[in-house]
């Protein structure tokens, strides 16, 4: 299985806490932020729709289709190994979704720390409420992120980001915080 779903949901969390810190909030976003949830309906769909694929595949099939197919007879085999790379990859996704954390300084920097990486950038919120974000990523590419805060409070923040993949399409994710310190 590809790690790309890992690697997507990581940018795309980046940039949901970035763009959260809008609305003349800077003194309440300030401090130690954990993710516990993100919500993404392309990102469930693909779990959901890999995991029916593993469970159905070759069931049903004569011998000579799933060798066709699969190039093996019984695929017993072939859809175990999927399930232990499936199972890896949902474990990461969980991981990143439920184990970042966000540090907002007074200074406007900020630390991205995802289970195994750290990057950095600043932070600022703009006249219309949306949290602004020059990211600076380990290799030091820097990304002008723009995220939208749903919710901030004490306690729990949620993050909205929308990102536009082409004309007329988007990716939305929302993600979930609680506060750390």
């Amino acid at each position: 299985m590809q790690q790309k779903p890992v690697i997507y949901t990581v940018l795309l969390l980046t940039i949901l806490f970035l763009y959260s810190c809008g609305n003349g909030n800077n003194k309440l976003i300030i401090g130690k932020w954990r993710s516990v949830k993100i919500e993404n309906h392309d990102k469930d769909n693909f779990f959901r729709n890999s995991q029916q694929f593993i469970d159905t595949m070759g069931k049903g099939n004569t011998d000579s289709v799933n060798i066709a197919v699969y190039g093996v007879a019984n695929v017993d085999s072939l859809r175990r190994e999927l399930q232990k790379q499936f199972d890896s990859a949902y474990a990461a996704q969980e991981s990143i979704d439920t184990q970042s954390i966000f540090t907002f300084n007074e200074d406007s920097t900020v630390i991205f720390s995802f289970p195994g990486k750290n990057e950095s950038g600043k932070w600022y919120i703009d006249k219309k409420g949306k949290l602004i974000l020059d990211e600076t990523n380990e290799l030091g590419e820097t990304e002008q992120l723009s995220v939208e805060i749903t919710e901030l409070k004490e306690r729990a923040m949620k993050l909205t980001f929308i990102r536009e993949l082409e004309e007329g399409i988007s990716d939305t994710s929302i993600v979930t915080f609680q506060r750390q310190d």
